[in-house]
């Protein structure tokens, strides 16, 4: 409330989320409630996505084999649960679903829907037909990298989406990027290149980790990150590993020589 009034109060006619992860759709209900906005955009996969994840009595369950079937020790693998367990997730129900290719009025000017997966499979983003303006949700982050995990219920090699991500934004050159955390970005296409550089850098590390004898995500991340991680990163540092160990995959720089172990090709 305080930083509407800051605003001046306006009358809020719609939310946009972007995607359903709980820093992102957390508290959605809460903020319907409090702006009495009567639009709920959300994109259709984001929103299967959302109740898988967060509606499903089943997902914790899912979430703690998938951590141990990766290498997680159990009792680690329960704790991460736990603290998933605890957080206030209220997810809102959208009135309007929304998919690649439809547009979206925002004061007087059109913005088109794109679907930009690799952070998260259906993340949207809008982009003004005519200012260059995109609201972008986690796609491009100006100080930090996005984190791309491959976790139980998102496709496979979503680095290699996210990759075809950057050059879509490479290639739309947007003249101003609204992100989810932390500063606008005004050079859009060339932070894109910055973070596609930065995972090519974190593929040979993963590479050389998988050389070094790591074979689960969950290794091969400790080999990565060096232990520089708490635990509430250890999780998202697993699903990263992952996501980079099935991008090697694909380019035919590993194999795996059992189900969910990994090794160097050749």
């Amino acid at each position: 409330m305080e930083a509407l009034a800051l605003l001046g109060n306006p009358t809020v006619r719609r939310l946009v989320i972007t995607h359903y992860h709980p820093d992102h759709i957390g508290a959605s209900t809460r903020l319907a409630e409090l702006t009495g906005a009567p639009e709920i955009v959300q994109g259709t996969r984001d929103r299967e996505l959302t109740i898988g994840a967060w509606l499903d009595p089943d997902s914790a369950a899912r979430f703690g084999r998938y951590l141990v079937t990766h290498g997680m020790p159990v009792e680690d693998a329960e704790r991460s649960v736990d603290e998933e367990d605890e957080l206030p997730i209220a997810p809102v129900e959208p009135t309007h679903l929304v998919d690649e290719g439809d547009t979206l009025d925002l004061a007087g000017e059109p913005f088109d829907v794109l679907v930009l997966p690799g952070h998260a499979d259906g993340h949207i983003a809008l982009l003004g037909q005519r200012s260059g303006r995109m609201f972008g949700g986690d796609v491009l982050l100006d100080e930090i990298t996005p984190n791309v995990g491959r976790w139980e219920d998102n496709d496979p090699d979503p680095l290699g989406a996210y990759l075809h991500t950057l050059q879509r934004i490479e290639e739309l050159a947007p003249a101003v990027v609204y992100p989810g955390h932390r500063g606008v970005i005004t050079q859009a296409p060339a932070r894109a290149q910055e973070i596609a550089m930065h995972h090519a850098v974190r593929l040979d590390d993963h590479e050389r980790a998988l050389q070094a004898g790591a074979r689960s995500a969950y290794d091969v991340a400790q080999h990565v990150f060096g232990g520089r991680l708490g635990f509430h990163e250890q999780r998202f540092a697993l699903a990263e590993a992952l996501a980079h160990l099935e991008r090697l995959e694909q380019m035919g720089r590993a194999v795996q020589d059992e189900p969910h172990r990994w090794r160097p090709a050749g």
